[in-house]
């Protein structure tokens, strides 16, 4: 079945949001199997927000604040799109990524919303349905 221009545009934005999210995790792409870097961070669990902010401002926030401020405002117009969606973009990139930590889908999800308050970019409000 030929894909709409929709969806290859969609496809297209999500290979650029991946492409933005590289620049962005440079620092641990192959990080999982880095003696380096895991000695570096020590042991992190991806459920807890205070370890995770502490490894994303060793080596994340540093890189962001390298490149250029075009850069950075496209990477946080990315994870804001992230921040809309279902969460599916953001746990394929990070399982796929093989970040230093957080290997399930679960833990994806928990680390997402620390990246995007470590990096400014404001969460959707959620309503508690009452």
């Amino acid at each position: 079945m030929r894909k709409t221009a929709k969806q290859r545009l969609a496809e297209r934005e999500a290979r650029g949001r991946s492409e933005l999210m590289d620049s962005l995790f440079d620092p641990w792409i192959g990080g999982a199997d880095n003696a380096a870097t895991l000695e570096r961070l020590g042991a992190v669990d991806p459920l807890d927000a205070a370890q995770v902010t502490e490894a994303l401002r060793a080596d994340i926030v540093p890189a962001l604040a390298e490149v250029t401020r075009e850069t950075q405002s496209r990477i946080r117009a990315a994870l804001t799109v992230l921040a809309h969606s279902d969460g599916e973009e953001f746990r394929a990139y990070w399982l796929d990524l093989r970040a230093p930590f957080g290997t399930t889908e679960a833990e994806a999800d928990a680390i997402f919303p620390v990246l995007a308050k470590s990096l400014g970019v404001r969460l959707p409000e959620t309503s508690t349905g009452g």
